[in-house]
């Protein structure tokens, strides 16, 4: 069995080793979520008199915030202090004699999280269709492509997320900004409030940043809204923003190196 194959399968097996907790926090949040978010939107639609603001409906409403805590969990993947924890305790040493590079190894175990919550968006995608919407499954190729297009998203969010990760080879505490990334990601990337609520003159800052491209565009696209410039522009924003990082990542860890002691705080 390939080396990455042997690796995603023990994540997996970590991930339902604690079945009743995964499916209660599974179901809890986004459920939870959802019904605060709906009855949040239900109220404002009532309050304006209107049954549609900037083309969206309510139960278009109910759809986007069910992707939403779905597709933030696809991003975060292993979640905050994959790195500096280990750096901090000194389990980081294990990863400078395995062979094959760190960053090698946290991609895959990063990705099969989020592959896993992609099959979870799926499921209620369909279910939500099939009890809620027409009584089908809903359209499979909006679905998928959402999915995959989150997936490329979580390659850029784990750039991202690991450059802020290393600085714990210099700070003592960086969990304070692993929260800003998130909470950046979330508000700018439309998680709290549709791109489309944004006043103009924030969207035309926004589009250079890699933010709308990995939570609003994605959610878009599974909800067949999503135009094929758009998916182009994103997928151009989001190489253009990888290829930085890669080199932003490097420099880092090329620095960082020498400052690691490997006994831990």
């Amino acid at each position: 069995m390939k080396w990455w194959a042997s690796v995603s399968a023990m994540e997996l097996r970590k991930i339902l080793a604690y079945r009743s907790d995964f499916w209660v926090t599974f179901l809890g949040q986004t459920f939870i979520q959802l019904f605060i978010a709906r009855a949040l939107w239900q109220n404002i639609f009532e309050t304006r008199g209107t049954h549609q603001m900037e083309g969206l409906t309510l139960d278009t409403m109910t759809l986007y915030y069910l992707i939403v805590p779905l597709g933030m969990k696809m991003l975060s993947g292993e979640n905050m202090g994959f790195i500096s924890r280990e750096i901090y305790d000194g389990t980081f040493n294990r990863y400078l004699i395995y062979p094959l590079s760190v960053f090698q190894y946290k991609a895959i175990t990063y990705l099969t999280h989020s592959l896993f919550y992609g099959c979870q968006l799926i499921l209620l995608y369909c279910l939500y269709h099939l009890f809620f919407v027409d009584g089908t499954l809903g359209n499979p190729l909006n679905v998928l492509s959402g999915v995959c297009f989150f997936l490329l998203s979580s390659t850029l969010y784990l750039m991202m997320a690991i450059m802020v990760e290393l600085l714990a080879l210099w700070a003592d505490n960086i969990w304070s900004l692993m929260v800003m990334l998130r909470f950046f990601t979330s508000f700018f990337g439309g998680g709290f409030i549709p791109l489309i609520f944004f006043p103009l003159w924030s969207l035309a800052i926004l589009k250079w940043t890699p933010f709308p491209y990995i939570v609003g565009l994605p959610i878009r696209m599974t909800m067949g809204l999503a135009t094929a410039n758009e998916i182009l522009l994103g997928t151009g924003v989001i190489i253009i923003w990888s290829l930085i990082l890669i080199f932003v990542i490097k420099f880092i860890w090329s620095k960082g190196q020498k400052r690691y002691s490997g006994v831990g705080i």
